[in-house]
């Protein structure tokens, strides 16, 4: 019976390092918001991105543009929450 403890012990032990290694490998990145929009409904951030980072950074303009900037969904609290300018953070 011991070693049957043992074992489970040591089982135990490498799903938790294999779960602190993934913790540890999960990137979050900081973007600096250069748009929000709200449509249909939905909230939308326009995150700047590393390249083009004066590409587009027009707020009044109601398109969102699809090249050399992440855009995303986020709930109307977070929306809310933020103004242009800000940074959020976003896993990669």
């Amino acid at each position: 019976k011991e070693c049957y403890y043992q074992k489970l012990l040591m089982l135990l032990i490498k799903k938790v390092l294999l779960e602190l290694i993934n913790i540890k490998y999960q990137v979050k990145v900081l973007h600096k918001i250069i748009q929000k929009e709200i449509i249909e409904s939905k909230y939308y951030f326009v995150l700047q991105t590393d390249e083009y980072i004066n590409y587009y950074n027009t707020p009044q303009d109601s398109a969102l543009p699809d090249n050399g900037v992440r855009q995303g969904t986020v709930s109307k609290e977070i929306y809310d929450s933020f103004e242009i300018g800000d940074e959020y953070c976003s896993e990669n």
